[in-house]
């Protein structure tokens, strides 16, 4: 029963935010809400697990999600609608809000000290100048925190009003779940569930600009003032790593990593296999190379249990 409410939620959630429209209806009222012919033709093009299919997976995350791109049919959970911390996976809303405001692609940022966050690396260094393309890579690629804090300073918001704009997207695409508390995604208290993220996954990957950066195992950033360019890399390890049998391989071409203490280790990524494409969200890992495991490991198993029609 709680698969069959699940992937109720997640379809209506994902029609409705591609219709643009806010979810208003109950949990029970969402099946009504689905046009029929739509759902139809989800329910006839929607992978369909095998028969001799396998009862699951062993994963060391706390909360998991997979689910099929095309049809948004849930493949696999485990504690999907549990909140939790979402540590760096913030930074995909960080950059959805970032593209309503942004001053333009070549704009010339000089870093200020004020930018600085304690926690992580520090990859952009207070009076450099950088475009803002390269601070929104710098964001996504590589996590900076720092370029976060740029990003939101030269939209002309303050910290306050440009979460404020995060927490209004949110409703606007129908998560009743999650909650921001600030663009870098240092605070405990920005929190959100393994389905939910998997919709901001969605969304993020709608828009070619963050697609780009997150698929980017690299990036150079130039340092205007200082006419050096300094090479960052993507904290998303396995990103285009290719895995499975010789004959059958699997593909994991976009992701956002994200960790604190409390949220443990975080990501969400897209995987191909094929033409066929899944969403994979793990939060709570164990490691920093266990998140890296279970996705791939959730991916296997999704491929090899179910069939694409």
């Amino acid at each position: 029963m709680f698969e069959i409410i699940i992937n109720l939620i997640l379809t209506s959630l994902f029609l409705q935010f591609q219709a643009g429209q806010q979810l208003v209806a109950p949990v029970e009222g969402l099946a009504s809400r689905l046009p029929e012919a739509q759902l139809r033709q989800l329910i006839e093009t929607a992978p369909q697990k095998k028969p001799d299919a396998s009862l699951g997976v062993e994963v060391t995350a706390e909360s998991v999600l997979v689910v099929d791109k095309k049809t948004n049919k849930i493949l696999y959970e485990k504690n999907s609608g549990q909140a939790r911390s979402i540590a760096s996976l913030t930074k995909l809303m960080t950059a959805l809000v970032f593209l309503d405001h942004n001053p333009g692609w070549d704009e010339v940022v000089t870093i200020s000290g004020d930018d600085y966050r304690e926690g992580g690396i520090s990859y952009f260094i207070a009076g450099e100048q950088v475009t803002v393309k390269d601070l929104f890579y710098g964001t996504l690629v590589a996590s900076a925190n720092e370029g976060a804090a740029a990003l939101v300073r030269v939209t002309g918001m303050n910290p306050e009003e440009f979460v404020a704009q995060m927490n209004a997207k949110a409703q606007a695409i129908g998560l009743t779940n999650t909650v921001f508390a600030d663009a870098t995604g240092l605070r405990d208290a920005n929190q959100s569930t393994a389905l939910e993220v998997a919709l901001i996954l969605r969304a993020a990957l709608s828009r070619p600009e963050i697609a780009g950066a997150i698929s980017s195992e690299s990036y150079n950033i130039d340092i205007i003032n200082k006419g050096v360019s300094r090479q960052i890399v993507n904290t998303n390890k396995i990103l285009g790593q290719q895995f499975g049998l010789d004959n059958v391989q699997y593909k994991v071409e976009a992701g956002k990593t994200g960790y604190l203490e409390a949220a443990g280790y975080c990501l969400a990524s897209q995987v191909r296999n094929g033409d066929n494409k899944v969403l994979v969200v793990v939060l709570g890992s164990k490691s920093l190379q266990d998140r890296f495991t279970d996705t791939k490991s959730l991916a296997y198993w999704v491929f090899n249990n179910y069939f694409w029609q």
